[in-house]
């Protein structure tokens, strides 16, 4: 039986309309050199929101505010992903990121299936595609 990790990501939207996605390092094995949403995995005792705002602090020098949840996904592969993806349009800073990652991109919606995500990260192309249904859903 495989581990279960809780990982939190997010999409930031921007006033144009783009969502921020980050490019890993080349040394982080398959996911070298591809793309991502920002975020990572929660640490014991923290939240899905917490674990949001602190990974966009960590990853990308931002600092956000009004998450909503929009879907939690599970993810199988050598260890089971249990993936909270959250949205906020509210943010402040500029993108300044951490050695994890060597490039950003800000995205339109059309962009998203265009993008070389990682083999874990494609599953955001339709949550880009279907966002206002899915923030409708859960309000």
């Amino acid at each position: 039986m495989s581990s279960k990790i809780n990982v939190s990501k997010t999409l930031i939207r921007n006033n144009d309309g783009e969502f921020l996605i980050v490019k890993k390092s080349s040394d982080y094995g398959w996911k070298a050199d591809k793309w991502e949403l920002p975020g990572g995995k929660m640490e014991e005792a923290e939240d899905r929101f917490e674990a949001a705002k602190r990974e966009i602090r960590s990853e990308a020098n931002m600092e956000i505010d009004d998450l909503e949840n929009v879907v939690r996904m599970e993810i199988e592969a050598d260890e089971t992903v249990n993936c909270f993806v959250l949205y906020t349009d509210s943010f402040s800073g500029e993108v300044e990121l951490s050695e994890e990652h060597q490039d950003y991109r800000w995205i339109s919606r059309d962009e998203a299936r265009e993008v070389d995500w990682h083999r874990d990260a494609g599953y955001i192309i339709p949550v880009v595609e279907n966002l206002e249904y899915y923030l409708e859903r859960n309000n």
